[in-house]
């Protein structure tokens, strides 16, 4: 039997290294779509260079792909070049779609009609329903993961253990999902190891569940950390200001948005349910969190 192909769209940037190692390690063929050359990618993966403007391009790239994995930033990169993928992967005949997903949970409806959600990760879920529903061998997965742990202790987003000062949101006592860049590469194997039992819906992992406060706490940092106390009621009011100023600051506004839907339980920061044990995602146990503390205190 021939081994399953699959096309990584992003398979550059922070996330995308990761899915490709674990999809390559699972024996899986992968090819990495982007627009330059001029990239120093995993040896065992190809790399194409595509232009995503146009369909042709990227249809052609995909012919022979069993299944495109998204992971260009919402954002950052137009929703446009989103649906244009969408629409080379089911023109190429494309099996199994999985969008750039990874993160808060869209699929709830207070997360979703927040501005930096409701017009491009949304909008490209609904997009792949509305196909799916006209042709059945074109089906999707969007996986949430929560923000991602090892790179958001490292960037300082989820706390600041260097210090002297880090945000704390709502009180520090909000339970928040995050999962590991490896959970999230083993999560996207585990779609299409188990692609019938992930048809057309999204899929829920983490890899811990915690609070801020847990974390300061198992950082051994309680004594050494000055808090700022913020509300994420006052983020969201200050976010929707920016967009109103002319012109829109749109990178407070999304910054804003985006610790409200992780650390605002409205936003179901925490998932009720994940799929874990289905995708083959381990959760982490309280030493190994500790560890990858460590690595940036």
């Amino acid at each position: 039997m021939f081994p399953q192909k699959f096309a990584v769209a992003g398979g550059t940037g922070n996330l995308g290294p990761t899915i490709v190692e674990a999809l390559i390690d699972a024996n899986f063929e992968v090819i990495i779509l982007s627009r330059s050359s001029f990239h120093n990618v995993d040896p065992r993966a190809k790399l194409q260079v595509v232009d995503y403007a146009f369909l042709e391009s990227l249809t052609a790239a995909l012919t022979g792909q069993d299944a495109v994995v998204n992971v260009l930033p919402s954002k950052i990169i137009p929703v446009e070049i989103h649906f244009q993928l969408i629409e080379a992967a089911h023109k190429a005949g494309v099996k199994r779609f999985l969008p750039s997903e990874y993160g808060c949970d869209t699929s709830h409806p207070p997360t979703a009609k927040l501005p930096i959600y409701c017009d491009d990760k949304v909008a490209v879920v609904k997009r792949l329903k509305e196909i799916s529903e006209q042709e059945s061998t074109f089906t999707f997965t969007p996986i949430v993961t929560g923000l991602f742990f090892d790179w958001g202790i490292e960037k300082n987003f989820i706390v600041n253990l260097v210090g002297p000062l880090s945000p704390i949101y709502n009180g520090g006592d909000t339970l928040f999902s995050t999962s590991t860049l490896s959970g999230i590469g083993r999560a996207v194997v585990g779609v299409r190891e188990h692609s019938k039992e992930t048809n057309n819906r999204h899929v829920y992992i983490a890899s811990t569940t915690l609070t801020q406060n847990q974390l300061i706490e198992w950082a051994e940092k309680s004594d050494q950390l000055q808090r700022e106390f913020v509300h994420t009621a006052d983020l969201e009011e200050q976010a929707y200001k920016a967009l109103k100023q002319t012109p829109p600051d749109a990178e407070t506004s999304m910054l804003n948005l985006i610790r409200c839907a992780i650390f605002d339980p409205r936003y179901r920061s925490a998932f009720s349910k994940v799929d874990n044990e289905l995708l083959g995602v381990p959760v982490l146990p309280k030493s190994e969190i500790v560890e990858i503390l460590q690595q940036y205190v």
